[in-house]
């Protein structure tokens, strides 16, 4: 009886879907259609912006239609960016609003299922590297410290 009980009471809500947490996690799309999935924190930084575009140039030979869904989490300014660079592709964009986890901030997906073993951006991109190095800037001296060195 409890299986007819939770039916009927999501039934009620107006809303069905299958799997709705994985869903909420992926962006509104299903694991098995997810070709890269980059963190939230990655998204906001600042260091993928200047990669993005080699990272979808990676998916513009594919035949299948290819859906970049962005969290309503990420700055106006970052998502603009994100969108104009998916258009540049060819690819469909979108700005997810509503309620999602913030596990992910962008998630590149098909329409079918593809069921690939390591979608995350470390895994999948293994030469992007998110932290920036040090550089070794130099100090001004102070003329004090030219004279007696």
């Amino acid at each position: 009886m409890s299986d007819l009980e939770n039916r009927l009471d999501r039934a009620s809500s107006g809303e069905y879907r299958l799997n709705p947490d994985e869903q909420r996690r992926y962006l509104n799309t299903f694991r098995e259609r997810v070709l890269l999935a980059i963190t939230l924190p990655d998204a906001k930084n600042v260091l993928l912006k200047a990669q993005f575009d080699d990272i979808l140039k990676t998916y513009n030979n594919q035949s299948d239609p290819i859906f970049v869904k962005l969290s309503g989490s990420l700055p106006d300014d970052l998502s603009g960016f994100y969108l104009k660079a998916a258009t540049n592709h060819h690819f469909e964009g979108q700005i997810l609003e509503e309620g999602t986890t913030d596990a992910y901030g962008i998630i590149i997906h098909t329409d079918h299922a593809i069921d690939l073993a390591k979608i995350d951006l470390a895994d999948t991109f293994p030469d992007i590297n998110l932290t920036e190095v040090p550089t070794q800037a130099k100090q001004k001296k102070s003329l004090f410290s030219k004279l007696f060195g």
